[in-house]
């Protein structure tokens, strides 16, 4: 049940993904001119937080494990999600 529960948090954090990293890219560089920085700033504070779900997730969903299958399992929740952003970021350019 506890590894269910973490592949279904990694899937479904892999949904916004892509939009939190077009959201990074458009922040950092800018679109049609150079960003400001307010715009650097939200972008910087939208990769944190998305960065904080993803440890913050992982870990509570491993809280009874030992501390290498949690290590294990933190280094291997790029690939669900990774797979699920690619899927979602596909599904974006056919449906745009």
């Amino acid at each position: 049940m506890k590894f269910t529960a973490y592949w279904l948090f990694n899937i479904v954090l892999g949904i916004p993904t892509p939009y939190v990293l077009i959201y990074m890219i458009f922040g950092f560089y800018g679109f049609m001119a150079p960003s400001s920085t307010e715009q650097k700033y939200m972008a910087t504070g939208a990769l944190l937080l998305y960065l904080l779900v993803w440890l913050f997730g992982n870990l509570l969903t491993l809280r009874k494990e030992d501390r290498t299958t949690k290590l294990g399992m933190l280094a291997l929740s790029p690939l669900p999600i990774a797979i699920t952003a690619y899927c979602c970021f596909k599904l974006i350019a056919a449906l745009s």
